[in-house]
């Protein structure tokens, strides 16, 4: 399993994953144009693809979705309440035949892996996270999730990848500029992680496959790369853990991560 997130925030969002015999993307919220040219720079080339999986509506997940589905007549997974809720523009767009609705829980197997849509809580309808396994590894991809409830841990524990949404520092977000009804919106059970929720999720579900925490969706005005590995590292040792055991890197919104394998 190899994968490079292309772009991680509120501009856009757009994973690759080489997984089984095919190329996939986790949404398309940036245009096909900047995803070829992101892969170009990370040493790949997109000769063809053969599904995105969709984690909800928003636009920064979804805003390429058509040209990228007529370009390479490939499948969209996600949700019905999902599909139900995107624009017009999208949808009339969209060809229905390369449309595969999914369901919490199910597990998917095509091209040689399995995937399984989880439950996320954001203020979209119907929005999931991905769990890939393929091979003994797992890479769990969660964004745009207001909180992650206990009894849930298990769908997600023992990975070996976490790609988790790590959006804002709360302190930031109360002094910046925003509307309050925005702030109050992320700061709500169906908006973002912050940091330190972020933080204290990884710690209930991470386990001894666990080696790379890949934080995603951090926004660039109430929130610093810095200050987020910093929380992390505040909240693992204060439980106890040695925060140097794990590779916890983030995300970029404008350029390429980088390729890793799994």
């Amino acid at each position: 399993m190899r994968f490079i997130v292309l772009a991680s925030g509120s501009k856009g969002n757009a994973t690759y994953l080489e997984i089984g015999t095919g190329k996939y993307l986790i949404d398309i919220g940036i245009s096909l144009r900047q995803v070829q040219s992101r892969l170009e720079q990370a040493g790949k080339t997109l000769d063809h693809l053969d599904g995105i999986f969709i984690t909800h509506e928003h636009i920064d997940h979804v805003a390429g979705i058509v040209s990228v589905v007529k370009k390479f007549k490939c499948m969209v997974y996600l949700t019905e309440g999902t599909y139900k809720n995107l624009s017009r523009a999208i949808l009339s767009g969209l060809d229905q035949d390369y449309v595969r609705l999914v369901n919490y829980d199910e597990i998917l197997m095509p091209n040689g892996f399995a995937v399984k849509p989880f439950m996320t809580y954001h203020d979209a309808l119907e929005p999931c996270g991905y769990k890939f396994t393929e091979n003994g590894k797992n890479l769990v991809y969660m964004t745009d999730s207001g909180y992650y409830p206990q009894k849930q841990f298990d769908l997600i524990r023992n990975a070996d990848v976490y790609i988790v949404e790590s959006n804002h520092d709360p302190e930031m977000l109360l002094e910046s500029d925003r509307p309050w009804l925005l702030k109050k919106r992320i700061l709500d059970d169906q908006g973002h992680l912050s940091n330190e929720d972020s933080a204290f999720l990884l710690i209930n579900v991470l386990g001894e496959k666990t080696k790379t925490i890949i934080l995603a969706h951090l926004s660039e005005e109430c929130n610093t790369p810095d200050v987020a590995l910093k929380t992390y590292r505040k909240v693992f040792e204060e439980q106890g853990l040695i925060y140097d055991d794990y590779r916890v890197i983030y995300a970029f919104q404008n350029q390429p991560l980088g390729e890793e394998i799994i």
